[in-house]
């Protein structure tokens, strides 16, 4: 199997050499390349007992494959390794779904040009992110040198999922080659790049391979998220005084049954500006910082001895188990271990 662009997986495979393959090379010297498309494709098989397909071309050519998966989410990884005998033209089109692609080059140095005339090139350490529907054009493999790429294409359906559809916006009607993104990746690509690759040398799991797959996939368009809309993060005197009054009726009334719909009627407010002013203020909810003050008091008094039952009406719970839920949920310890170790 190999790749074209940057876009979906061409599985080509050779049954034979013949010699309408073979051309001379440019800067007046001879040199003998393979030139390859979809009429040479081979199936992909199974490698082994793994999740992987392989798709081989002949020993002839070089050591030269790749291992593909594809999930059910829309989420497909490849990856590939070449080290032809010859340099190797791929010459390949695709139309289909828009798509985004990300292609991981882990070592070597490829490049592809387009029927536009435009050329990119895949080399170790970098990076490309694109987005297509239509590609057209050829993939040049050098000779004697061990190209290694991971490539990830996520489809819309996928994207849409993790609220990232605006990465197939732009240039959404017109099907060709979009580049995102073309650079040196940093080290917490390479990382993650590396576990993935690990866990193909290793037949990993499925679920493993799925959760590295989508953290290399995040990791890569995180820079590409657009910025964010400016807040208004200023907020009124009155409102912020709302607020404080808000927080002193639950400091000072935490053991009764209180409700964001008695904070509002008491403070002449609604439930959005109490929650939102809170959000603003404190970076937490009224319910959160009720919470807080209830645990922290309870603590305090069965650090001092008093007795669980008593604790738990004190600080507003009219049951004892529920009481001893929250507070082991909010410690990780139950309160009567506290008060024991007291």
């Amino acid at each position: 199997m190999l790749h074209f662009f940057g876009g979906p997986d061409y599985l080509f495979g050779i049954s034979e050499i013949s010699p309408r393959h073979w051309v001379s090379a440019t800067q007046g010297m001879m040199k003998m390349s393979y030139r390859f498309s979809s009429t040479d494709r081979a199936a992909p098989s199974r490698l082994g007992q793994s999740p992987w397909r392989r798709s081989q071309l002949p020993e002839s050519l070089g050591t030269c494959f790749s291992d593909s998966l594809t999930f059910e989410d829309g989420l497909a990884v490849t990856y590939s390794s070449f080290n032809p005998n010859f340099d190797l033209v791929e010459v390949g089109s695709f139309e289909g779904e828009r798509a985004l692609t990300v292609a991981i080059a882990l070592s070597g140095q490829s490049s592809s040009t387009g029927m536009d005339g435009q050329r990119y090139d895949f080399i170790g350490g970098h990076s490309t992110v694109a987005t297509y529907g239509s590609l057209r054009g050829e993939r040049c493999y050098p000779a004697k040198q061990a190209i290694r790429q991971l490539r990830l294409v996520a489809k819309a359906p996928l994207l849409q999922r993790y609220g990232l559809e605006y990465l197939l916006l732009d240039n959404a009607k017109d099907l060709s080659a979009n580049h995102l993104f073309c650079g040196k990746h940093g080290a917490a690509t390479q990382r993650l790049a590396d576990s993935l690759v690990h866990l193909h040398d290793q037949a990993g799991g499925l679920l493993d391979i799925h959760i590295a797959a989508l953290g290399l996939l995040s990791e890569q368009i995180r820079p590409l998220a657009p910025a964010p809309t400016p807040v208004e993060d200023k907020i009124r005197a009155k409102d912020q005084d709302l607020m404080l009054s808000a927080r002193d009726i639950l400091m000072s009334q935490f053991d009764r049954q209180l409700t964001v719909g008695y904070l509002c009627a008491t403070l002449s407010t609604n439930e959005f500006k109490l929650k939102q002013g809170f959000r603003k203020v404190f970076g937490t909810s009224p319910y959160r910082m009720l919470t807080d003050i209830r645990m922290a008091k309870a603590r305090e008094l069965l650090e001092s001895g008093m007795y669980v039952s008593t604790v738990a009406y004190k600080v507003g719970f009219q049951h004892l188990s529920s009481f001893s839920a929250a507070f082991e949920k909010y410690y990780g310890r139950n309160p009567k271990s506290l008060r024991q170790a007291k």
